[in-house]
């Protein structure tokens, strides 16, 4: 054979096999960014069963919390799994005299009035994982106020959540945590994630919009972060 010839041959076989490489390269790259994060399509399916929450209860005048003042807030951010809802309950509230709420208890039976006991929602929830803060129970009970009902996220069996949780306070409420949609994030498709609210405030939609859709692990940095800041 023609050594010029070989060589040619050589050469554009180097470069055939190089340009195919390219773009088996470039695919890859292309397929793990798309794994990277779900697409507006898949995450607008999801949203039928993962919707946000919306709205606030009536006569409540709510303003948006941004996610570095929920963090503040609670005391611990877990990974966990709904069990199952549980019954409402409701509390007594303190009502020592010479405080302002037994001063609002004193006048409320003066007027013939029965005192105020809020009631809450509680959902059971396993706890895979405590992600920042203090240690937690193995199962616990996540609960927030019955006027919320329809405002905060409808917690169904079986899904996963990350969620910043606080301490119940009194005997009624121990084993219990307060959570909010403001520190609320559904885990879907195995490891990426959808807010539970998105907010009206630029900071709250923006943090809300960089996370929808992306994968758990982000957001666990992003929150590890912040509780160091």
């Amino acid at each position: 054979m023609n050594i010029k010839k070989l060589i040619t041959s050589t050469i554009a076989s180097i470069m055939v096999f190089g340009f195919i490489m390219g773009c088996s390269d470039r695919s890859s790259e292309s397929d793990k960014f798309a794994a990277a994060s779900l697409s507006p399509e898949k995450i607008k399916e999801l949203r039928k069963e993962y919707p946000l929450s919306t709205g606030s209860p009536k006569n409540v005048d709510l303003r948006d919390l941004t996610f570095k003042e929920v963090l503040d807030y609670t005391d611990s951010v877990i990974i966990a799994e709904v069990v199952q809802q549980m019954p409402d309950f409701s509390v007594d509230l303190i009502t020592e005299p010479g405080t302002p709420e037994g001063d609002l208890a004193e006048k409320l039976k003066e007027s013939g009035l029965q005192p105020y006991k809020p009631e809450f929602t509680s959902f059971q929830v396993n706890v895979d994982e405590v992600v920042t803060g203090e240690k937690v129970g193995s199962t616990i009970n996540l609960i927030y106020n019955s006027e919320f009902k329809g405002v905060e996220p409808d917690l169904k069996p079986g899904m996963k959540i990350v969620v910043a949780i606080k301490n119940g306070v009194g005997e009624e409420q121990k084993g219990s945590y307060s959570f909010t949609r403001y520190g609320t994030y559904y885990v879907v498709e195995g490891d990426y994630v959808l807010s539970a609210f998105e907010g009206q405030s630029e900071e709250m939609r923006t943090f809300s919009r960089d996370a929808n859709g992306n994968k758990l692990e982000n957001l666990i940095s992003e929150i590890k972060a912040l509780k160091e800041n």
